[in-house]
C-alpha cells in the first residue's frame, strides 16, 4: 500500500452479509468494498516557517504513523530520520546504531506514535543536555510536556487545558508568528546590548575625560553638554538597525557590570551620610 508513503491516510471499508432469519448465526465474513482516504496537508506557511527556524533545531513529535510522517517531514524539509515512539523507552535497537538514547533525540527529526509521556521525556532529555526547549501543541496530551518546556506555545483553536499552561497562545492559524516573535524578541536584545555597551563607555568617557578638562586644563563646560552627548545618542537606540543573532544570548557580564555600577555610589552616598 503507497498510500502512507504519501502521506494519505486510508480507511478500509467491509461488509458482513448476516442471515435475517438468525441474526446471532456468524456471517460469511468481512467483505472489501473499498477505500476512504483522507490528507490533511500542512498549512501553507509552515514550511517557510520551519525553514525560517531550522537553525533553532525543530522536531516533529506526532502520534501519527511512520510513513506518514516521514513523508509530511520530507514535504516541509524538516527530514525524515525519525523513530517510533518504543525508542524513547527500549532505547536504540541493538546493532542498528552507535548513538546513545540522549545523542538519537538530539539528532532526530522527530517521533511518531508518542504518548504524552514520550513527549514529557524529550523535552526532560533536551534540557538535561543544556537546551532551551520551546513546544507547540493544541491538545490536552500536549499539556503536560508544554508545562515542563522553557517557552510553552499554544497554536490557535487549542484546547482550554493547553492554554491555562501556555505562556504564549496563538491567535491566528498561521505558525508564522513564532519566527516573527523570534527576530524580535532578539533585535529587542540587541538593541538592550547596544545600550549596555554604550552606557559603559560613555560613562567611562564622560568622567575621566570632563575630569581631566574641569581638573588638569581649568575648563568650564555647561552641563547641558552632557545632556547632548550622552541622552541625545542613547534616544536613537531604541530604532537602531540591529541584526538578529541566530543563537540565544546571555548578558551575565553586562547584568553583572550595570548591577556593581548602581549598587556602589549608592552603599557610598550611605556611607556618607552615616
Amino acid at each position: 500500500m503507497e498510500y502512507p508513503g504519501r502521506g494519505i491516510r486510508t480507511l478500509a471499508v467491509t461488509y458482513e452479509e448476516l442471515d435475517r432469519d438468525d441474526p446471532e448465526a456468524d456471517g460469511n465474513g468481512l467483505e472489501p468494498v473499498g477505500l476512504l482516504t483522507s490528507f490533511d496537508p500542512p498549512r501553507t506557511d509552515t514550511k517557510q516557517t520551519i525553514d525560517d527556524a531550522l537553525g533553532l533545531g525543530v522536531k516533529m513529535v506526532t502520534g501519527d504513523q511512520l510513513a506518514i510522517a516521514k513523508e509530511t517531514g520530507r514535504r516541509l524539509g524538516l527530514g525524515d530520520n525519525m523513530f517510533a515512539a518504543n525508542v524513547l523507552k527500549e532505547g536504540p535497537p541493538p546493532g542498528g546504531t552507535h548513538l546513545t538514547l540522549e545523542q538519537m533525540i538530539l539528532e532526530a527529526d522527530g517521533f511518531v506514535g508518542v504518548s504524552p509521556d514520550h513527549k514529557c521525556g524529550i523535552v526532560k532529555t533536551l534540557q538535561g543536555l543544556g537546551h532551551l526547549c520551546a513546544m507547540t501543541g493544541d491538545g490536552a496530551n500536549d499539556s503536560p510536556a508544554l508545562s515542563k518546556a522553557n517557552i510553552s506555545i499554544a497554536v490557535e483553536g487549542a484546547t482550554d487545558a493547553t492554554r491555562g499552561v501556555t505562556g504564549i497562545v496563538l491567535t491566528e492559524p498561521a505558525l508564522s508568528t513564532i519566527g516573527h516573535a523570534i527576530r524580535q524578541s532578539r533585535i529587542i536584545f540587541q538593541r538592550m546590548r547596544s545600550y549596555s555597551i554604550y552606557a559603559c563607555a560613555i560613562t567611562i568617557r564622560i568622567v575621566v575625560y570632563f575630569a581631566i578638562l574641569s581638573f588638569a586644563y581649568q575648563v568650564n563646560f555647561p552641563p547641558f553638554m552632557v545632556l547632548i552627548l550622552n541622552d541625545g545618542t542613547i534616544m536613537t537606540l531604541p530604532v537602531d538597525r540591529v541584526l538578529p543573532s541566530s543563537t540565544p544570548e546571555y548578558a551575565l557580564a553586562y547584568g553583572l557590570h550595570l548591577t556593581v555600577s548602581t549598587y556602589v555610589p549608592r552603599s557610598c552616598a550611605i556611607l556618607t551620610r552615616i
